[in-house]
């Protein structure tokens, strides 16, 4: 046997595992897995090396491959006639395999040996560890597999040439009580409230956004919404009569608006 050591050291123990799952009870989840764990490792693959003079170059262990020397990798034969590239998780299923000592390996991934698969009309698929758990990949498998790789990379250069969007802008609004209101105001607001009986309760608060102060309403109402809308729009007519110096916003208590102004004040209306 080859001194171990001049290998590198793959061991893709999780996708014997997987494979060895498969073995024992195929289904969708067992072969997802298998899929996954195959796309992910490296493989020894046996293989000529061939310089510009046609001989196989040999090495006492690690072999330079040339600039202009070619590479023809390994085939075995099924029952059928059928040609697989062979290729190996660890050192130990290619000596398996291997009764020449003088064969060279070369790592290779998944999508390097299924397209050289395709390169060839006489290679049916590849088969990794056939000594072993004989996992085999057919064309038409490596065909679906390789589909949904490109798929995926095409979606991931999309994504990262895609323009980023802009964060969207948080607002802080702030709530506080109002001053220099006077109670004759408020009281005339109330007796136009007695005029919905919807309307169960209502605050009147402050209310900082953007750097802009509003005063702000807001309303414990059971109505549609479109009545909601029609008693909210009449409330802030009433009240532009009395408060000038600021934006009137009319909202329902059910909302963030009424959140903040329950944090600060007490119904100034309650039916």
């Amino acid at each position: 046997m080859a001194d171990k050591n001049i290998f590198p050291d793959l061991k893709n123990e999780n996708l014997v595992a997987a494979m060895q799952a498969v073995n024992k009870d195929e289904n969708k989840e067992t072969q997802s897995k298998l899929i996954e764990e195959a796309i992910k490792a490296s493989y020894f693959a046996p293989a000529d090396i061939i310089g510009e003079d046609g001989n196989v170059l040999q090495g006492d262990g690690k072999v330079k491959i040339p600039e202009n020397s070619k590479v023809s990798f390994k085939l075995i034969k099924n029952s059928k006639g059928e040609s697989y590239f062979a290729i190996f998780t660890d050192i130990n299923e290619f000596q398996k395999w291997n009764k020449n000592e003088r064969v060279n390996t070369i790592v290779v991934v998944f999508p390097q040996i299924a397209q050289l698969v395709f390169k060839s009309d006489a290679v049916s698929g590849f088969v990794i560890n056939p000594m072993g758990e004989n996992i085999i990949f057919n064309r038409e498998a490596l065909k679906s597999i390789l589909e949904v790789m490109e798929k995926k990379m095409q979606e991931m250069q999309q994504a990262k040439e895609a323009p980023q969007q802009p964060e969207e802008k948080k607002i802080e609004i702030k709530f506080g009580r109002p001053s220099n209101v006077p109670d004759s105001v408020l009281e005339s607001l109330k007796k136009s409230l007695g005029k919905y009986p919807e309307v169960k309760s209502a605050y009147f608060c402050m209310m900082l956004a953007e750097g802009r102060e509003h005063y702000l309403f807001t309303l414990n109402i059971e109505a549609e919404p479109e009545r909601c809308k029609k008693i909210a729009d009449s409330i802030s007519a009433t009240a532009k009569l009395f408060l000038s110096k600021f934006p009137i916003i009319a909202a329902p208590l059910n909302s963030p608006y009424g959140e903040g102004a329950k944090q600060v004040t007490e119904p100034f209306y309650t039916k």
